[in-house]
């Protein structure tokens, strides 16, 4: 069975922090919000090498401080990139081999500051190397006190099955939320079996399940919102119908529709943590304070 950290059931989800997809940002506002998480009892922060190529791990690592050794930081790897020359989006691409793991993880230990990574992701599957040689290497990292526990992100059910053969896998990071996204039976069956436990991540659809946004809303080209097709067209008029409706049982339950939204996710008996990218203060007090009422840490 696997061995799952100890870990608050709110995640600050740190892409923000890459200062890129998320539209303007504060890194000052972040750092204060990363501040009252903190007070209020969030452990686990989430971020990956490739958000901002390695700038939101420098930055979660400046604002930490000291208390980067207290907490549980989650890191991915597995993607590697080339910056543009010409000021447009950088070229990423997956690559888990051990080689080049071996570099990645080396460069989140130095950009983090850390000794060792507390839970390392594989960011997605990398369909040019086998998955027993990505996941037989993270065991030796494992073993030579580099990475704590492993994680799985955005892997079905069979691949996870077979990084399972080689390795212990702790955690596994997925879509979950009210507009659709799901695990499927398998998947589901699978970390029942493993005790492996749930990081849901895209809680919020991207925004959409605030309820702050609308027909009217808009998005520029540095939101990531401005490119994906839920946004867009009938699927954007569909989703905001959900939202409506989704805002109508919130009311009931007496919570905003992102608090409702959240609690939905955490009260599956599988999700052990609900990731949330937080730009400001108040985003982490409105949601942590009712995840902490009807949940506990």
């Amino acid at each position: 069975m696997a061995s799952v950290p100890e870990i608050s059931r709110i995640c600050f989800g740190c892409e923000p922090l890459g200062g890129a997809d998320w539209g303007p940002i504060s890194v000052p506002d972040i750092a204060d919000a990363i501040s009252r998480a903190l007070e209020l009892g969030v452990n686990f922060f989430d971020t990956a090498d490739v958000y901002g190529l390695g700038l939101s791990e420098t930055r979660l690592s400046e604002i930490l401080g000291a208390r980067r050794h207290d907490v549980v930081i989650a890191t991915k790897g597995g993607m590697s990139w080339r910056e543009a020359t010409s000021g447009g989006r950088a070229a990423v691409s997956r690559d888990s081999s051990p080689a080049y793991l071996r570099t990645a993880v080396e460069a989140s230990l130095r950009r983090l500051r850390l000794d060792r990574l507390p839970v390392y992701f594989i960011h997605w599957p990398d369909p040019g190397t086998e998955i027993k040689h990505t996941f037989e290497f993270l065991s030796r990292l494992k073993e030579e006190g580099k990475v704590g526990h492993i994680g799985c992100s955005n892997f079905s059910a069979a691949q996870v099955r077979a990084a399972c053969e080689v390795s212990e896998v702790s955690l596994v990071q997925l879509p979950v939320n009210l507009l659709g996204e799901e695990m499927d039976l398998e998947m589901a069956e699978l970390v029942k079996e493993k005790a492996i436990g749930v990081v849901a991540y895209n809680v919020l659809a991207n925004g959409l399940l605030t309820g702050k946004y609308d027909t009217n809303s808009r998005f520029t080209q540095d939101d990531r919102r401005a490119r994906l097709p839920l946004f867009h067209g009938e699927a954007y008029l569909r989703a905001l119908l959900q939202v409506t409706e989704i805002s109508a049982r919130a009311e009931a339950e007496n919570l905003t529709c992102a608090q409702y939204a959240i609690a939905s996710v955490l009260r599956r008996g599988d999700v052990v943590s609900a990731i949330l990218g937080v730009k400001n203060r108040a985003q982490i007090e409105e949601n942590y304070s009712a995840m902490s009422r009807l949940f506990g840490r």
